[in-house]
């Protein structure tokens, strides 16, 4: 027992050590930090600088879409009727000089050839029986039913439903279909593809490759697959205003854990897929994941298994 507590003493005695070391270092390296105001004179954000920040916050990263105001509709539409016009114009001047020309040729060619031998080709005009071959006909017989046979258009997809039926609410349908998970610069990833059904919370880890810092909104977006196409899941509660507009710095070269609180959503757990939407400066990325099913799982596991 005296060994025992001579121990505990010792480590508690290196545990103090240890904190007192930690403390000071810790003292000597805040020291080299200048305050706040000198940091401010030290260095000024251009104005284009601030000018693209006040675009992000505003735009929440996400890309914009351009509306086409009704002027510039119709005066759009007004330069494509009129070069329709012109183009009509100038195809029927050219179509009524070339038949002009072909007339005139042809008249003046059957003017000349009537001339030198009018009674030679009425004798034989009649002396030539008019023939109509059985084959001739044949081929023109097939070639018309052929023609009247109707085509089948290929039928084409139909879109995705705008809203639909989710967790007892309706949920609609998400701007982006075609999300990447990483790019040459920025990557993101899941703590783990597959997610315990009873798990409060996961991660997900954005990596900066680029050579300079990039900007990301720390709320996420969660989204579930449904037929084949991504539906907005919303929270319970919808995010405050300090929370949405949460803009995070990320150094190159480092990574940033971001969490998701799955107890915030109503989630169906049998789904297919979700995905954890990542909006950055200038790109959207995800990250997809699904929750636990114990019997494909273990079907899945034994499959491997026997192969």
């Amino acid at each position: 027992m005296q060994g025992n507590d001579k121990r505990d003493k010792a480590q508690e005695a290196k545990e103090e050590l240890l904190r007192e070391a930690l403390d000071a270092c810790m003292e000597e390296q805040l020291s080299f930090i200048p305050p706040e105001c000198e940091i401010a004179r030290m260095h000024t954000f251009s104005q284009e600088f601030r000018e693209y920040m006040e675009q992000l916050l505003r735009t929440k990263g996400r890309p914009q879409r351009r509306t086409i105001h009704r002027k510039e509709f119709i005066y759009s539409f007004n330069k494509v009727a009129a070069g329709i016009l012109v183009l009509l114009v100038v195809s029927s001047a050219i179509a009524g000089g070339a038949l002009l020309l072909s007339k005139s040729s042809k008249s003046s060619s059957d003017m000349a050839s009537s001339e030198t031998s009018e009674a030679p080709a009425e004798e034989e005009a009649i002396a030539a029986p008019a023939e109509e071959p059985e084959s001739q006909e044949a081929d023109e017989s097939e070639a018309g039913a052929g023609a009247q046979e109707p085509q089948e258009a290929p039928a084409g997809d139909a879109g995705a439903p705008e809203r639909v039926e989710f967790m007892g609410r309706e949920i609609s349908l998400a701007d982006n279909q075609q999300l990447k998970e990483k790019t040459e610069t920025v990557k993101t990833l899941v703590n783990s593809p597959v997610i315990a059904r009873d798990a409060e919370s996961m991660k997900v880890t954005i990596g900066n490759m680029d050579e300079r810092p990039i900007y990301y909104y720390g709320s996420m977006d969660l989204e579930v697959l449904i037929d084949g196409a991504w539906y907005l899941v919303p929270p319970k509660e919808a995010p405050t205003e300090e929370e949405e507009n949460r803009l995070v710095q990320l150094e190159p070269g480092m990574a940033q854990d971001e969490e998701i609180l799955l107890w915030k959503y109503e989630l169906d757990y049998d789904a297919e897929m979700y995905r954890a939407v990542t909006y950055l400066d200038g790109m959207v990325l995800c990250s997809k994941f699904r929750f636990e099913n114990p019997e494909e799982d273990l079907e899945d596991a034994l499959e491997q298994t026997w192969e």
